[in-house]
């Protein structure tokens, strides 16, 4: 009989919540750096921001107290707008034609499709900027943008998100939050931040102090938030017994640097076992923190009946233990008790209370009342044992022998009349057998010299035997010469040889023999010997 449970892995493609939005941007504030820029162009050393081409796009950090630091450096003085570093992108320098300088970044976790997401980050206008701008914005894509060389990267669509065009960027002094809310196509894991436009599209203000001929632009505190919970390990839920639910983050968060209760990382976790599970850590730039609690229904185990047996002309109904909502045999029968009078396996599909599907199965073997033999009655040697064996499969069948005991078979040593009986669900019977002993042991002895004088003393060689049948006995002389020989144990050589008195002297003699009896396997001896003629 097996068991087979129904598997309901629910995979959930969005995991866990928070009550707080998440920024998926890592090193969102850029003050994370992975070394202290000293050149211009090293937006590299901002950890997890680049450049998409050739544009030198530069890091600004306080670590640095000469050109590259925060608040002064070589495009001039500003607070950052939080912590201690920003970036830097010149953004429309017409003296080099179409140069572009872009930020970059890979998302924590991708965007899901019809999803709103509120995107913004901070500028503002460098001093030595002759220009200020209207088209610095930002643009979310699936794959990596690709800047050809330090050109503009050219779109074939609109921006996502932009300040707006016709008003040029040009505040020196504080910082300008640019921000919109994205409704995401799905699968977007890359932000570009620049100028996506071509010179002669741009509005351009300028600034009537001497600076340098191009729009430079300081960025800070870049977020890409969601407005709904972007991982959410949702409701405590209940599972079906032997069932398992299924987290899965890596399709959607990949990025993201999450920690379970038990210290694993993965990214894709199937659980089994009922408990409390969290997972907490790092989304982007925001901590993240969530609990589920699994709970199992009651495992039914195997609820058919064992495997039983259908006796001829006879109905058997199949009963399953408990109480389900439907059932569902292999016929399609929708009845809770199956009746039948046909062997074979039978299967049943329910389900309960919470919609756990369980499956079982029953074997029905056919089967007639018990019929066997023990065996003519039978004789054997003393001191050997015989087993009596019905030749009756255990299944099913109950065995009560004569000493009480009940296994298949019965050993015994001892003269004595045996039984059996044996009963099933069809019905029932005894035999009987008897068992005789008889000492198969041969003895045998036999004299070294006789005296055929007819004076009534030792007149015949005869050997003295016990145990044994098929008894014959061989004489010859010392030329080896057949003298004598005959089948009868008791008869004896008189110590003539055709009639005549055979000359006194030695002979040699052979007797050949069987041992055993009855039932015991028959074995053929020989002894020999001589013997000395006397007168």
């Amino acid at each position: 009989m097996g068991n087979i449970k129904a598997v309901l892995t629910l995979l959930l493609a969005v995991l866990l919540s928070s009550l707080t939005a998440q920024n998926l941007l890592r090193n969102c504030d850029l003050e994370q750096l992975t070394g202290c820029p000293t050149i211009h162009g090293q937006i590299s050393k901002c950890k997890y921001w680049s450049s998409p081409g050739n544009g030198t796009t530069d890091y600004l950090h306080a670590c640095n107290t000469g050109n590259m630091g925060v608040p002064d450096n070589q495009f001039g003085h500003q607070e950052a707008r939080s912590g201690d570093a920003y970036a830097n992108l010149i953004s429309y320098y017409p003296q080099s034609g179409q140069y572009r300088e872009y930020l970059q970044a890979k998302l924590a976790c991708r965007l899901q499709a019809g999803k709103s997401y509120i995107v913004s980050f901070w500028v503002s206008c460098a001093d030595d900027s002759h220009y200020g701008i209207d088209a610095i914005g930002a643009h979310l894509t699936v794959d990596k943008l690709v800047q050809p060389n330090d050109d503009v990267i050219t779109l074939n669509e609109d921006v996502d998100i932009t300040n707006p065009l016709g008003h040029p960027l040009d505040n020196k002094d504080e910082w300008v939050e640019i921000h919109s809310t994205y409704v995401a196509q799905g699968g977007e894991k890359y932000i570009t931040i620049g100028n996506f436009l071509y010179n002669g599209e741009l509005t351009i203000t300028s600034f009537p102090s001497w600076e340098r001929s191009y729009a430079s632009y300081f960025v800070d505190d870049i977020s890409v938030e969601s407005i709904e919970p972007i991982l959410d390990l949702g409701p405590d839920t209940t599972i079906c017994a032997n069932d398992s639910i299924t987290f899965d983050i890596s399709a959607i968060c990949d990025n993201a640097t999450l920690t379970w209760e038990d210290g694993s990382t993965n990214k894709v976790r199937t659980i089994t076992t009922p408990g409390t599970y969290s997972l907490e850590g790092l989304i982007g730039c925001t901590d993240f923190y969530d609990a589920i609690t699994i709970s199992s229904t009651p495992d039914p185990g195997y609820f058919l009946p064992p495997d039983t047996v259908i006796c001829p002309d006879k109905l058997i109904d199949i009963i399953p233990e408990g109480t389900y909502n439907t059932y569902y045999w292999q016929d399609g029968s929708d009845q809770p008790v199956y009746t039948t009078d046909i062997e074979g396996q039978y299967w049943l599909e329910v389900t309960d209370a919470y919609g756990c599907v369980y499956s079982d199965s029953i074997n029905v073997d056919g089967m007639t009342e018990p019929v066997f033999y023990l065996g003519a009655d039978t004789l054997f040697c003393l001191g050997q044992e015989v087993t009596l064996d019905p030749g009756i499969d255990s299944a099913f069948h109950h065995f009560l022998w004569s000493d009480y005991s009940k296994g298949t078979q019965l050993t015994v040593s001892d003269s004595g009349e045996y039984w059996l009986h044996v009963s099933n669900p069809c019905g029932e019977m005894t035999d009987t057998i008897r068992i005789s002993t008889y000492n198969c042991k041969p003895a045998i002895a036999a004299p070294n010299a006789f005296t055929p004088n007819t004076d009534g003393l030792n007149d015949v060689f005869i050997l003295k035997a016990e145990n044994i049948s098929n008894f014959k006995m061989y004489i010859y002389d010392r030329w080896g010469t057949l003298i004598y020989e005959s089948s009868a144990l008791e008869e004896g050589w008189n110590g003539d040889y055709k009639g005549s008195p055979a000359p006194v002297g030695t002979y040699a003699w052979l007797a050949i023999y069987d041992i055993g009896a009855g039932d015991v396997e028959r074995e053929t001896k020989k002894i020999s010997g001589t013997v000395v003629l006397l007168r």
